[in-house]
């Protein structure tokens, strides 16, 4: 249920209906006098697997950060279990896909694509063969370093060698 794939399909058809002229009330709200549509976020959590949040609401632009991050996942071979932690400025949040399916409705041990997912925040980072990017090329200039996703990518073709 928490797969990429279907996860993904749940976001395109919260985007949809985000979209839509005619909103359901009981899950999308207008945000402020902007006119602009959002979820409330405790309607759509569950079917977007996230876990946490810090803002009652999700937005448009919101959802196809996921969208996109899950479609990159799947090209790089995060297929399974995927979740959500939406941030707030200042607090914690990201986009986890794992390369492994959960077995008990948690994130398994194993591979893991993280992407932040906070406002002004763009950032990757990777844990391939047990050991996360961050750690592997920490420096004492730098002890959590963030990478993009070109970086991602090159890190995954040395693991393949």
């Amino acid at each position: 249920m928490y797969n990429a794939r279907p996860v993904l399909t749940a976001v395109e058809n919260a985007i949809e209906e985000l979209t839509n002229e005619m909103p359901d009330h009981k899950r999308i709200v207008w945000k402020g006098y902007s006119g602009k549509k959002v979820f409330k976020m405790s309607a759509v959590c569950d079917e977007l697997s996230i876990f946490d949040w810090w803002n009652d609401t999700l937005s448009i632009s919101q959802l196809k950060q996921m969208r996109t991050f899950l479609q990159q996942a799947i090209k790089l071979g995060f297929t399974g279990y995927v979740c959500f932690k939406v941030g707030a400025s200042g607090c914690s949040h990201g986009m986890w896909a794992h390369k492994s399916e959960s077995t008990d409705g948690y994130a398994p041990d194993g591979d893991c694509l993280f992407h932040s997912f906070r406002s002004g925040d763009n950032y990757f980072d990777m844990q391939l063969n047990g050991v996360w990017m961050h750690d592997k090329y920490a420096t004492e200039e730098n002890s959590c370093p963030d990478f993009t996703l070109k970086q991602i990518k090159e890190e995954l073709k040395k693991g393949e060698n």
